[in-house]
């Protein structure tokens, strides 16, 4: 039992702490609903990582959609969480880890495939414009 108790109190110490959403936003593309998310590095920083979430209307945290690993710049991650579908209309917000500060701007982007649809997010360094 004792194993078991400090075993938790392990995984609970080294799980990464996230700070509050620095990005939201409403879906907003052309589809009923979206079944992948991919975030892309576009911004000068490197080896970092992010967890999109899902948000209730007042804007607090309903589900996390994924978590995300970025290693440099054009690299990307993407993730698809089996049989839930993200509905238009839908806010998603994006947060960092706590030691990351940097302020970064984004653009979101909407792709139809034949068996599926994207929602991808492109993270940029701020001040940049598309």
């Amino acid at each position: 039992m004792k194993k078991i108790l400090l075993l938790a109190l392990l995984t609970m110490a080294v799980l990464p702490a996230f700070s509050q959403c620095k990005i939201q936003f409403k879906v907003e593309g052309p589809e009923k609903s979206y079944n992948q998310v991919r975030v892309v590095n576009e911004t000068s920083f490197t080896d970092f990582n992010c967890r999109v979430v899902v948000l209730n209307q007042d804007q607090s945290e309903k589900e996390i959609y994924g978590d995300y690993t970025l290693k440099e710049k054009g690299d990307s991650d993407s993730n698809t969480k089996s049989g839930q579908k993200i509905m238009n209309g839908t806010l998603l917000g994006v947060k960092f880890m706590k030691n990351f500060t940097e302020e970064l701007s984004y653009y979101v982007e909407y792709k139809d495939y034949p068996l599926f649809d994207v929602i991808i997010i492109h993270l940029t360094d701020k001040g940049v414009e598309y």
